[in-house]
């Protein structure tokens, strides 16, 4: 079910400016390779060209940069505006939160959403995350480019629900 009410906070945390380059020259480069090919249908370029901008499209809709939305009972972190890759968390799920440096390549072998035993990472660059300590042993990497503000944020909005029960 999607949330209709409007976040009280939002964060959003691009993908670094390095991958951004090597996805768009990618993306260029194709283009221009289907463009300039030799003895090419023109209609079948233009599907093609068309077909890539789709790609494109879909892409950034999809996956471009991470979205920490808080709301008044719970938070949502999510790739991209489509929203499809997204996990919700009620602060009463929380026990505790911290903000963190951590090592991203270490601990989960990059960025994105990774997984590593009772440790679950949403981030898109950085080595700063706010981790949420769950009552049933989880710990939820969120990145963040300020996470201080971040975690004073989620303080703020979940007031005393963070710690308070504990899920049996």
């Amino acid at each position: 079910m999607a949330t209709m009410e409007r976040p009280v906070y939002k964060e959003w945390s691009p993908w670094p400016a390095w991958i951004q380059v090597v996805f768009w020259g990618a993306m260029v480069a194709s283009m221009v390779a289907v463009a300039t090919s030799p003895g090419m249908n023109p209609a079948a370029r233009m599907r093609t060209l068309l077909l890539l901008a789709g790609i494109l499209a879909l892409t950034q809709w999809v996956v471009a940069g991470l979205t920490v939305r808080l709301y008044r009972d719970h938070l949502e972190v999510c790739l991209g505006t489509a929203r499809l890759i997204k996990k919700r968390v009620p602060y009463e799920d929380i026990e505790k939160i911290e903000s963190v440096k951590y090592h991203p390549l270490k601990e989960f072998g990059g960025w994105g959403v990774r997984f590593s035993g009772n440790k679950r990472a949403w981030t898109a660059r950085g080595d700063q995350a706010v981790v949420l300590h769950l009552f049933d042993g989880v710990q939820v990497y969120v990145g963040s480019d300020k996470p201080q503000r971040l975690e004073e944020r989620i303080r703020a909005i979940a007031g005393t629900r963070i710690g308070s029960t504990g899920k049996d």
